[in-house]
């Protein structure tokens, strides 16, 4: 009897242990929706970040071409060298575009980062010149359709938008490096987007704001320095 009062060790009952893992469930599902802020806020730093790198780039670009900003890449065929790939890419090379044509483009060489040119938030499959970038030119740099002649840095004001974390929708959805403001929509960063401005500047357009300038010119999106409107 002595031997088997020692010997008998505690323990945990039913009830207990579904208690127990009742209270981790429950911490679980407390814990999953912050961490999933976390992870989707640090992806919208990184994106931010790749923007702010391009944005660096083009303004050294202007400094070397006397204030004349490169190309956007109006159409897929290049005649000419532009921000994203030259001709030597895409359709004017005679075949589809592939990841290296970005590295044919006038930015690159003023930076040289493959991974500054991807969201983390934009997701395979790519198609297009999605396989080269997630960010997109405004198309205000050459009039919404010039592709021969872009503008001055100095013809834009600074918080004017020229690039954006492009969300393209649509039968021409990523077929060339630029874009009109009405192309694009949220998507990657909840309801708002990631832009890089004239003035160096890489910032998060709320949603309710992003929505309006989108919609209505002039605006901070719809910038061509020649039309009344931004259009």
């Amino acid at each position: 009897m002595r031997w088997n009062r020692l010997s008998r060790k505690p323990g945990f009952t039913i009830i207990e242990l579904l208690v127990v893992i009742a209270i981790i469930a429950v911490l679980v599902a407390l814990l999953l929706p912050a961490l999933g802020k976390a992870r989707d806020a640090a992806r919208k730093v990184k994106c931010n970040s790749g923007l702010h790198q391009l944005s660096v780039a083009l303004t050294a670009y202007t400094v070397d071409a006397r204030d004349q900003l490169p190309l956007p890449n109006w159409g897929p065929v290049a005649r000419q060298p532009g921000w994203l790939y030259d001709e030597s890419s895409g359709p004017a090379a005679g075949r589809g575009f592939e990841a290296s044509d970005r590295r044919t483009g006038a930015l690159y060489p003023y930076f040289e980062s493959d991974d500054a040119y991807r969201c983390p938030s934009h997701k395979q499959p790519f198609e297009g010149t999605a396989k080269l970038t997630s960010f997109i030119m405004n198309g205000a740099l050459v009039a919404y359709g010039d592709s021969a002649k872009s503008y001055r840095i100095d013809q834009f004001d600074g918080q004017d938008v020229l690039m954006w974390d492009a969300n393209e929708q649509g039968p021409v959805a990523f077929n060339d490096g630029s874009s009109y403001p009405s192309e694009i929509t949220a998507g990657h960063h909840g309801t708002g987007i990631n832009v890089a401005a004239a003035d160096g500047s890489s910032v998060y357009i709320p949603g309710p704001e992003f929505d309006r300038e989108r919609q209505n010119g002039p605006s901070r999106l719809w910038c061509n320095p020649i039309s009344r409107d931004g259009r």
